[in-house]
């Protein structure tokens, strides 16, 4: 990116691509951009000082486009686009008829951080909170760190950590579009290796071959989640463990782990000594390991793992990842992220293990008709381990219907007595009709937009929730 001054990103409301934006800005390059809705997140990038058009009509977007274009000297900018975008899109072609530059997110991040130390998190789950516990380690270090989080981070309220003299960058290695294979992390870790996003991959076969192609663009070393099996890769080994004799095969791992006034608490085994009474700061075993491989990846890097540990303890969260919005005795509120099911089976287990012997109701709303096709039973497995299910139409993201994949198709395919096919509109009434102990809201398109309502309205009147007795 040498010699850009001006950056155009078109959905720039995207989390990977709004990280970019604000680095870049930070920077002190030109940021503009566009995206199809309007957002807080959007707000936020307005008053940092970027020029956005948001949820304009196509007249608007092409005009505020076009004046950036006039501004910008032709060979010091640049057009980011997301996959989400589709080719034909009105700004999109104007840009490539206006011979400008263009780049997608992931070739952008590959030319911020090669040549430079980075450290990078891919797998299907756990990216982005393994990338954040990462980070928030790092940025401890002399000279802090840089990083670019799928998530927002409750402290900062921000996806992006920015330091002028960091020595390390934290990049989450997303598997969608083969995007990670524009990386070239210095050390690296995979979480898990599930396969997903078929569309782009074909197979489960062709899914493991691109992690594999990754791993071989990892120059230090590469951590890898104890379960984790891809042909052709062999990495240093982290996990949880029954016991202290089984743990000390590995890398790093936790043990004895238990639950302690609210905190998951255990010990940790890493540079082959134990380190008892750690608390994890997320709730899960998921959790756990995403902070052992974080943990890794920072000690890797030169970080003291005495001090990380010490971290971990003030680690405040990243929203939509087991977030908290009601934790009270007469009720407990939850929002998550989870949109494959291997990630919905263990958020449930997390609030169970968290919360046990309450009902737990979840409302979720699947992503993509590819993904809701490839994993029909699957996710109706996971779903079924809800004690009442609401099932939202499936959030289309980038694609277009598939004929037979609908939300009638997954709910028919949960083997559950207490399942209900609503609108969003109609989630509130459904709530009054049967009042939840433990609620949930899961899923990555556009149910977030419900959390903030949903939050307010269950502190306005503590009956809103379910009687105990």
């Amino acid at each position: 990116m040498t010699g850009t001054t001006h950056v155009y990103f078109i959905g720039i409301g995207g989390i990977g691509m709004s990280a970019i934006a604000r680095y870049l800005h930070a920077e002190g390059m030109a940021v503009a951009g566009y995206d199809r809705t309007d957002s807080e997140l959007i707000t936020q990038l307005k008053a940092s000082g970027m020029s956005i058009s948001a949820g304009a009509s196509e007249t608007e977007a092409m005009e505020h486009f076009n004046r950036w274009l006039d501004e910008a000297p032709h060979e010091q900018a640049l057009v980011v686009r997301t996959p989400a975008v589709p080719d034909d899109f009105p700004v999109l072609v104007h840009a490539r008829e206006s011979d400008c530059r263009i780049a997608k997110r992931s070739e952008v991040l590959g030319w911020l951080t090669e040549n430079e130390p980075t450290l990078a998190v891919a797998g299907t789950h756990g990216k982005t909170t393994t990338s954040a516990l990462l980070a928030h380690m790092m940025n401890e270090r002399p000279h802090g760190c840089r990083a670019f989080i799928g998530g927002i981070l409750v402290g900062t309220q921000s996806n992006t950590v920015w330091s002028a003299n960091a020595d390390w960058t934290v990049v989450e290695a997303d598997e969608f579009d083969r995007s990670f294979l524009h990386l070239h992390p210095t050390h690296a870790a995979i979480t898990s290796a599930d396969p997903d996003h078929l569309d782009v991959y074909g197979d489960s076969a062709s899914f493991q071959n691109g992690f594999k192609a990754f791993s071989e663009r990892v120059s230090g070393s590469l951590f890898l989640e104890a379960n984790v099996q891809i042909n052709g890769i062999e990495g240093i080994r982290y996990g949880i463990a029954d016991d202290r004799e089984s743990a000390e095969i590995w890398h790093a791992a936790a043990t004895n782990l238990h639950i302690e006034k609210g905190w998951l608490t255990g010990d940790v085994w890493m540079k082959q000594r134990w380190h008892e009474g750690v608390r994890f700061p997320l709730a899960g075993m998921h959790n756990v390991l995403n902070a052992l491989a974080a943990l890794c990846l920072a000690e890797a890097a030169g970080a003291v793992v005495e001090i990380c540990l010490l971290q971990l303890a003030n680690f405040e969260g990243i929203e939509r990842r087991f977030a908290y919005h009601v934790r009270a005795d007469h009720g407990i509120y939850i929002d998550d992220y989870a949109h494959h099911p291997v990630e919905l089976e263990a958020a449930i287990a997390a609030a169970r293990l968290h919360h046990p012997g309450r009902e737990i109701t979840g409302i979720f709303q699947p992503h993509l008709f590819s993904r809701t096709r490839d994993n029909l039973v699957e996710f109706g497995r996971a779903l079924a381990r809800l004690d009442r299910v609401f099932l939202l139409p499936i959030y289309p993201a980038r694609e277009v219907p598939i004929p037979g994949i609908d939300s009638q198709a997954l709910f028919e395919n949960i083997p559950h007595p207490h399942k209900y096919l609503i609108e969003s509109n109609q989630i509130f009434d459904n709530l009054k009709d049967y009042p939840p102990d433990v609620l949930m809201t899961l899923g990555a398109g556009d149910i977030d937009r419900c959390v903030q309502p949903l939050a307010h309205w269950l502190k306005e009147d503590p009956r809103r929730f379910k009687a105990r007795t």
